[in-house]
């Protein structure tokens, strides 16, 4: 008996000792130091047991302490720093260094011959990272750099397969020069095209928008730079990447035609105005064709039997290898892309081959080349695509026989808008190559000297012919016509570059000096065929045209450069650029051969001060401003000089060549256009950089316009190319990002930018010739002092006239009610005259883009979107005659509520078939702002588990849509074209990445 309660009393003991133990193992104080990855300690960092609410922060020293179980998971967070997890087994200690999250503060960023830290730059310079470019499906560069740098305004150029952008840095800097695109620098080449580069190499993309950055360009920087850095191999093991997509492309059209029914009745209400309010019979209206379509109801839809869904395609494979000495990195890219237009379509291959050699210790070599092979085919879609539009649906496509009708209703005005997808051709085949070579020699310390040497081609051949049958061939009497072109481009350039860096304790210089020279040389040779006996050869069937007519251009264009900078710090706070450079061009007079561009920029990096390291809001804390000139060299060469017309003459009865003088006045002291910008900026971090941007703040003043300058007739000569007027062109930028959630499982990203650039002329051609003492503006090409650059100045319709109105007694006695009311700005006077002309600009209020990205483990998720307001386009088809818009009921066009007497609140004039209604041009200016979805990706990377069994470094499978959905009141395919330019696809993708 006792011995079963001792054995009791044992069993008992045990178990409250084990109790007690688990107590104690429960309440076990887990201690620790937080410290940064200098070692410096962090307090204030929020340590919790996973899944509950226990939890401590660090002290000022970085100390902490805290009871957890064994197996309890301790989760420290702190802003700026890597989330970090640590579980608990049978340490009582927990030391841990935390990893910054910096954003990108020390960054390198590429600048023009150098590069520099992010943290350093204290000019205007925007990196966008290829990354992000890539996710967009398209061949055209400028489209992928859409919404990714404040300043940059992106339009649409060319929507077609192949087509590019038109890229606009801080707006128009230049009065009549058309061109404002930027220079494009690719590896120290200037190129031709930003798409001559496949954006599957880029490694880097810096955008220079001041004149700190851009001075160093001189001449041809006043349109702005962007710097483009191919891909190098670093040593290492072999690495093979591929990277593939393939989807579809549709389009969407912001705008409706007349369905039969609504065209039917369009037409009759044009007759019954004509017709003193009385409607006629149909069979007084219509072609017999017509009639029996609306009796059957089989009206064509012509989008529906035009447009199609179209595949794109694209394939990069590159492979990068390299040792202590040589490295190589190469790729291949395939791009497949079929148009929506039936017989539209672009091809491209490109081939890249970087090479680095190092020699000795203090010397190396290298070289950038590239490859690139193109086709474009485009059989006239401009008027395929209006016919789309202005063909009525009361029609037949086919005649009896199968072949296409070339007159569908009947009516000889309305064509066939299929007929030239087949009978038409037009072949485009490009050639384009990079051949850079340099080489580096470091002789001492710090002292670094480069020889660029570069040469680039681009060669054309193109054809295109229109045969027999089509649009062209039939009205010509079914003969065909068509025209084979040849291009040669080839530019050089050669390069002395010398480097200088010095570090002294905390003072930090870098001189750089440059010596350059290049040329270009353009040659094309056009023939023109008319009138082929048959479409047996097509185009190369020439010889038996009857009229060739061949057109030659050949022109070649050199610049010889000085440039100069110094770059000096002080510990990494207070910087100073200073920087110069003299261009000769031979574009200019022989009097200005010469110009020079200085600039100087000042930075202050306040968050290293002393007093602002306590502040641990602040992370980064940048104020810095620029001043300094560019140049813009944008003319033709020659134009400086008279020019030749050449005149035949009969003389005895036969013809002999001459030549007269042409109609431009030379002028010996044409000069650069010289703009002079002044630059303010504050670049932010706080905490830590979770939160970041820039403000900028910019005024340019641009001198010595380029322009063409009438001239009196009596001097012979009605222009001359002369150097005139100033316009100041300013506004500023603003972006945040911002770093949401930052986990090693979650991370959530999102940022905005708005831009604002506002122009207006200040001087033309200093005449007051009616002596008011205001300068006088220039109304032909619509000019006007202390107003926009590009504005509209015409009437502005206020509405429809209404049954009632006292219209006898307005300032448009003329009109009848249905007809266009006008503004009148001065409404005693009663007429209507030019000082009743309205002035509306058209660039844009502002423009800006918002973007969102999330990770959660091995998923991916982005979207953009892209928005520009305040922009004022003018649409022919909202009243054009041969557009469809006068409302005749002769072409179909965009659907309108026309004023009717049934119908007084319709917002368009009365339709009339006899003369397009009054004033009706005054209704194209149209606000064409939109909100656009421009990019949505969703992605998935393989775990490293599945990675390995399938001896992959990495894999990830996406799905990408591209223009989306569009929110705008312009009414066209894009808000940025006319309906009868190529549509703007939306494109939906599927695409693969690897890396082995």
């Amino acid at each position: 008996m006792k011995s079963k309660l001792f054995t009791k009393q044992v069993l008992i003991l045990m178990l409250l000792s084990l109790l007690i133990s688990g107590v104690n193992a429960q309440n076990s104080d887990i201690k620790g130091r937080v410290t940064d990855n200098n070692g410096e300690p962090l307090p204030g960092v929020t340590i919790l047991i996973k899944g509950t609410t226990s939890g401590t922060i660090t002290d000022k020293d970085g100390h902490f302490t805290l009871k957890a179980d064994k197996g309890n998971t301790l989760v420290f967070s702190f802003i700026g720093f890597l989330v970090e997890e640590v579980v608990i087994e049978d340490q009582t200690t927990v030391d841990l260094t935390l990893i910054p999250d910096i954003i990108g503060i020390d960054d390198v960023v590429v600048i023009g011959y150098g590069t520099q830290a992010k943290s350093d730059i204290i000019s205007s310079v925007v990196t966008i990272k290829p990354e992000s470019m890539i996710k967009v499906p398209t061949a055209d560069v400028g489209e992928m750099l859409r919404g990714k740098a404040t300043g940059v305004y992106i339009t649409l150029g060319d929507a077609g397969p192949g087509g590019s952008s038109n890229i606009l840095i801080r707006g128009k800097n230049t009065i009549s020069i058309p061109n404002s695109n930027p220079i494009i620098i690719a590896d120290g080449v200037p190129v031709e095209n930003i798409n001559d580069i496949n954006p599957n190499d880029i490694a880097s993309l810096e955008v220079l928008k001041d004149a700190a950055s851009q001075a160093i360009y001189g001449a041809r920087a006043s349109n702005g730079v962007i710097l483009i850095t191919t891909k190098r191999a670093a040593e290492g093991k072999a690495k093979v990447n591929y990277s593939g997509y393939y989807g579809m492309q549709t389009v969407k059209r912001n705008f409706k035609v007349y369905s039969g029914e609504e065209f039917a009745q369009l037409k009759r209400e044009a007759y019954r105005t004509d017709n003193n309010n009385t409607y006629l019979a149909d069979e007084d209206i219509f072609t017999e064709i017509e009639q029996e379509v609306l009796a059957g109801g089989e009206f064509i839809d012509w989008e529906k039997e035009v447009l199609q869904l179209a595949p794109i395609q694209n394939h990069n494979l590159s492979l990068s290898t390299g040792t202590s000495s040589t490295k190589i990195f190469s790729s291949l890219n395939y791009l497949d892309q079929e148009g929506v237009v039936p017989g539209t379509n672009y091809k491209k291959f490109s081939i890249r081959l970087n090479i680095d050699q190092k020699v000795t210790e203090w010397m190396s070599f290298g070289a950038n080349t590239s490859w690139q092979l193109s086709k474009n085919d485009d059989p006239g879609t401009g008027g395929t695509l209006q016919r789309t539009i202005t063909t009525s649906p009361l029609g037949k496509i086919y005649n009896d026989d199968g072949t296409y009708r070339l007159y569908p209703t009947g009516v000889q005005e309305s064509f066939n808008p299929l007929l030239d997808i087949n009978e038409t051709t037009n072949l485009l085949e490009d050639r384009n190559d990079i051949m850079n070579l340099f080489v580096d020699i470091m002789p001492i310390k710090g002292f670094k000297y480069r020889l660029n040497a570069s040469r680039r081609s681009w060669n054309r051949k193109g054809s295109s012919y229109s045969s027999s049958e089509s649009l062209w061939g039939v009205q010509s009497g079914e003969k065909g016509q068509g025209s084979m072109q040849f291009g040669d481009n080839v530019e050089w350039q050669l390069e002395n570059i010398f480097t200088y860096e010095a570090h002294l304790q905390k003072h930090n210089l870098g001189i750089t000096f440059v010596q350059s020279a290049s040329e270009k040389k353009v040659s094309s040779f056009r023939n023109e065929s008319t009138d082929f006996p048959n479409d047996l050869l097509g185009i190369y069937g020439l010889e038996a045209a009857a009229r060739n007519t061949p057109i030659i251009e050949a022109y070649r264009r050199g610049l010889v450069s000085f440039v100069g900078r110094i770059q000096y710090d002080y510990d990494s706070k207070y910087y100073l650029t200073a920087s110069a450079r003299a261009d000769g061009s031979t574009v200019f007079g022989a009097n200005n051969k010469w110009g020079y561009f200085p600039s100087v920029a000042l930075g202050w990096n306040i968050y290293r001060e002393s007093f602002a390291e306590n502040i641990e809001l602040i992370s980064n804390l940048k104020l810095r401003g620029s001043y300094g000139s560019v140049g813009n060299e944008g003319i033709n060469p020659y134009e400086s000089q008279s020019t030749a017309i050449q005149r035949d003459y009969i003389f005895d009865g036969s013809k002999t060549l001459g030549y007269v003088p042409g109609s431009f006045l030379p002028n010996p002291n044409l000069k650069w256009e010289t703009s002079t910008i002044l630059n303010v900026a504050i670049d932010y971090g706080l905490w830590r950089n979770r939160l970041s941007g820039t403000l900028e703040v910019y005024n340019t003043r641009t001198k010595d316009l380029l322009v063409n300058q009438a001239l009196n007739a009596a001097s012979g000569y009605s222009r001359m190319r002369t150097n005139l007027g100033e316009i100041e062109n300013k506004g500023f930028e603003l972006n945040m990002n911002g770093v949401i959630v930052s986990k090693r499982e979650l991370s959530i990203n999102a940022g905005f930018s708005v831009s604002q650039n506002k122009n207006k002329i200040i001087s033309l051609y200093g005449k007051d010739e009616d002596e008011d003492g205001i300068e006088d503006d220039d109304l032909a090409n619509r000019w006007f002092i202390g107003q926009p650059i590009d504005v509209y100045y015409q009437y502005k319709p206020v509405g429809i006239f209404q049954e009632g109105e006292d219209i006898i007694h307005s300032h448009q006695p003329e009109s009848k009610p249905g007809d266009i009311k006008l503004y009148d700005r001065y409404p005693d006077d009663g007429i209507l005259n030019a000082d009743d002309n309205v002035l509306t600009k058209r660039d844009p209020d502002w423009f800006g883009s918002f973007n969102f990205e999330i990770n959660y483990k091995n998923i991916d998720f982005a979207f953009d979107v892209l928005t520009v307001q305040g922009v004022i386009k003018n649409n022919p088809y909202l009243y054009g005659y041969s557009q469809g818009g006068s409302l005749r009921g002769v072409l179909n066009g965009v659907k309108q509520d026309y004023w009717l007497p049934e119908n007084p609140s319709g917002n368009w004039p009365r339709p009339t078939n006899a003369n397009d209604p009054r004033y009706i041009w005054t209704m194209g200016l149209q606000d064409a702002s939109f909100i656009r979805l421009q990019n949505i990706t969703f992605g998935y990377t393989l775990p490293e588990n599945l990675l390995s069994k399938i001896k992959t470094e990495n894999l990830r499978i996406y799905c990408t849509g591209h223009n989306l959905y569009t929110y705008t009141r312009f009414q066209s395919y894009s808000p940025e074209k006319e309906p009868n330019e190529y549509p703007e696809a939306i494109s939906i993708v599927i695409g693969i990445q690897a890396a082995f």
